[in-house]
């Protein structure tokens, strides 16, 4: 029996007064009416409605099961319009992963943007490195995330913005980057890495390797898990670090922060866009082409991502 139905049923008897009535608005012979109502009575064990000649009426019991189907029937209709509108990308909740300088950067303004066009739709950012982020999304806990690390090629994934890694350091620090070769004056520096596991940390560490200087050969003096974390250590004169220019934008327009200069070209390193298809709700698919049809990241400063 179909608990749905044949309170519907009941409901129908219950405010029509009588058996026929509620068969001919619902479509239904009496006998299925009588049907209904006798299988809810057998399943309760007690009479909903008191029977006489002139009709029905509903006994404690019945007037108890009718509070409640009403609250019920009220429930359904409110799922369904919610379910409608999720379908049609007015509501819903968009879970999205995002790698440390997407996550404080650059997807804060993007998100507000999709929000004000987006009235009754929420969203839920979860950050962490990027390698934490893929394997959230590799686990299945997020559909959309952004990551500074290339993803694998199974996965569907879109390049978005550039990002500018610099070797930041307190302006104390400044005197090291003179006349010497540049190997010997990095490697008598005190050096903050983010955690491997970091895309700022693969960039920097490839970047290195470019300049003949094995990650092993530097003198690290502090590991730390965050861009905030390497920022607050330089500012604090612990050491140099690799970090984005994102993260040190104010800083270095203030003065309290300088770049130390290397050869060659600046550091880059892409963010990608990464989702499992298909995306349901709806709003999921809504917000993955915004993002990846929104080719302007937030403008940094002038000169913010070159080398001083």
């Amino acid at each position: 029996m179909s608990y749905i139905q044949s309170l519907t049923v009941f409901l129908y008897v219950a405010e029509e007064g009588s058996f026929s009535a509620a068969a001919k608005k619902l479509e239904l012979t009496q006998p299925t009416v009588s049907f209904h109502i006798d299988n809810l009575e057998k399943d309760f064990g007690c009479p909903l409605f008191i029977r006489t000649s002139k009709g029905v009426s509903l006994t404690i019991y019945g007037k108890k099961l009718h509070e409640t189907t009403r609250t019920i029937n009220g429930l359904i209709a409110g799922t369904h319009q919610e379910i409608q509108a999720m379908a049609q990308g007015s509501a819903g909740r968009i879970l999205l992963g995002g790698s440390t300088i997407p996550a404080d950067y650059i997807l804060p303004p993007l998100i507000a943007k999709f929000l004000k066009d987006h009235i009754g739709l929420t969203v839920s950012l979860v950050t962490g490195d990027s390698q934490a982020i893929l394997e959230k999304f590799n686990a299945g806990e997020i559909p959309i995330a952004v990551v500074g690390t290339k993803p694998a090629d199974t996965l569907i994934s879109k390049p978005l913005w550039q990002d500018t890694l610099v070797l930041a350091a307190h302006p104390d620090f400044k005197t090291y980057a003179q006349d010497s070769p540049v190997q010997d004056w990095l490697l008598s520096l005190p050096f903050i890495l983010r955690k491997k596991s970091s895309g700022t940390a693969r960039a920097a560490l490839d970047a290195l390797v470019r300049l003949n200087i094995a990650p092993e050969q530097l003198s690290v003096i502090m590991e730390v898990g965050s861009n905030q974390a390497v920022k607050a250590a330089i500012l604090n004169k612990i050491g140099v670090g690799f970090i984005s220019a994102w993260a040190v934008e104010t800083e270095l327009k203030s003065g309290q922060l300088v770049t130390l200069p290397l050869p060659g070209p600046a550091i880059k390193r892409q963010f990608y866009a990464i989702s499992r298809q298909p995306l349901f709700p709806f709003c999921l698919e809504s917000f993955w082409q915004y993002l990846i049809n929104e080719n302007s990241a937030p403008q940094l400063l002038p000169d913010c991502g070159h080398h001083s």
